[in-house]
């Protein structure tokens, strides 16, 4: 008996050793994610406090002036004040958002909001590197029972991977899509790229741990957003997109597993 109590003690152990390993990858990765976007990320929030400061200024210089102040000039340039201090608030609570550590939280979400996050704290990056990003959100989609930061995640680190994907393609053709679907029991994202696809001996390791074909990589983005996946029952994978390129899709239950 005591075998026993002692056996399951240390099982339990082991099991939250693990998942504790688990979520310190998890973090790493997205601090390593953040890292390399983080001159995009600077440059992006300086644009709306650079705009701010100028918008400031103008104020300053129309009280001084002796001229009489027109109220609705001013308050239109308070309300661009406004616009600006918002727009840099959101790029602040996206970054937050998305590397703070947390225990994982699986409640309903809406699956189109996350992506629409996942989209703004990246498109930045995207610009940056001539790639666009183009979006076909399903309407009906019903909520599901999921992590909003760990699934956001995976679609930022399956949109950085189609762009770098493309990075010797035309300018033209660097369009990432991505799409939401309601698919029976599941809600799915696709990610699709028009690179020049994934070879056969190296989409048999995608997503074996430390395997990269980049040289700056460390190889755990696809090895964490699968297992994030299979945390939530739910799968990744990948396809051949006809006219080339390729497609991942994560695929999500509905319902709360029993």
């Amino acid at each position: 008996w005591m075998g026993s109590v002692l056996d399951i003690t240390e099982e339990k152990r082991a099991r939250e050793q693990a998942r504790q390993q688990e979520e310190r990858l998890q973090q790493s990765s997205r601090l390593i994610t953040m890292g390399e976007m983080a001159s995009t990320l600077a440059h992006e929030l300086n644009q709306p406090l650079a705009a701010i400061a100028s918008y400031n200024s103008g104020c300053i210089n129309r009280l001084h002036d002796a001229q009489p102040i027109d109220r609705r000039e001013l308050l239109d340039i308070h309300e661009r004040i406004a616009r600006q201090a918002q727009r840099a608030g959101e790029i602040i609570r996206r970054v937050h958002d998305f590397v703070r550590r947390s225990e994982p939280k699986r409640e309903p979400l809406d699956l189109n909001a996350v992506i629409r996050d996942a989209i703004g704290l990246i498109e930045a990056d995207a610009r940056k590197r001539g790639m666009r990003i183009r979006s076909e959100l399903a309407d009906d989609l019903p909520q599901v029972p999921a992590d909003a930061v760990m699934i956001e995640q995976i679609v930022v680190n399956l949109v950085r991977n189609a762009m770098d994907a493309m990075r010797d393609e035309a300018p033209a053709a660097r369009i990432i899509e991505v799409r939401s679907a309601h698919e029976g029991r599941f809600a799915t994202v696709s990610v699709a790229d028009r690179g020049a696809g994934i070879p056969d001996e190296i989409a048999a390791r995608l997503f074996e741990p430390f395997f990269t074909t980049k040289s700056e990589g460390m190889g755990m983005g696809l090895n964490i957003c699968r297992s994030i996946a299979e945390l939530h029952h739910g799968r990744l994978g990948f396809e051949v997109r006809a006219g080339g390129g390729t497609i991942f899709t994560l695929s999500l239950p509905l319902d709360s597993p029993a």
